[in-house]
């Protein structure tokens, strides 16, 4: 098992993206776009199976997901569609806004075993058609901010 600092040092160097929450997903494209922000495209959200929230499955959650390149961060888009979902949950209780920051990780069942060794919680996760896979851990103790995890499947490289 790796110590705290030795994650830190490997896996959060790889964070890529930042996403945003917003209730209108269409509208938020408009008006990034008008900025000069995108163009946008799918991204793997709308791809997610066996969804889980709090550790129980939760099928009927369906979140609408938008993704493009600012530079090197990937700029996704969430706009909760259905059912019980971490972006639903935040939308409700602040708004729209920044929901999480996202690393690449080659193996997701490790590094979820390592991060709960140290005390995290997996709050969210999902299986994607592709064979990725993501976790959502609580870090909102400080900043209200969550840290995910990504693991790529055939599709999102």
């Amino acid at each position: 098992m790796a110590d705290e600092a030795a994650i830190r040092d490997d896996l959060w160097s790889r964070t890529y993206q930042v996403g945003v929450v917003v209730r209108d997903i269409e509208k938020a494209t408009r008006f990034y776009e008008r900025l000069g922000i995108g163009p946008f495209v799918e991204g793997p959200s709308a791809h997610a199976l066996e969804r889980k929230i709090y550790g129980k499955d939760s099928p009927d959650a369906e979140v609408k997901g938008l993704i493009t390149q600012m530079g090197p961060i990937e700029f996704e888009l969430l706009q909760p569609v259905s059912g019980n979902s971490i972006q639903a949950e935040f939308l409700e209780k602040h708004g729209e806004g920044v929901i999480h920051l996202c690393a690449h990780t080659d193996d997701l069942d490790r590094d979820v075993a390592e991060l709960t060794a140290l005390g995290l919680r997996v709050i969210s996760s999902a299986v994607l058609a592709d064979g990725g896979k993501f976790a959502y851990f609580d870090t909102r103790e400080v900043g209200g901010l969550i840290l995910e995890l990504f693991q790529t499947g055939s599709d999102w490289k």
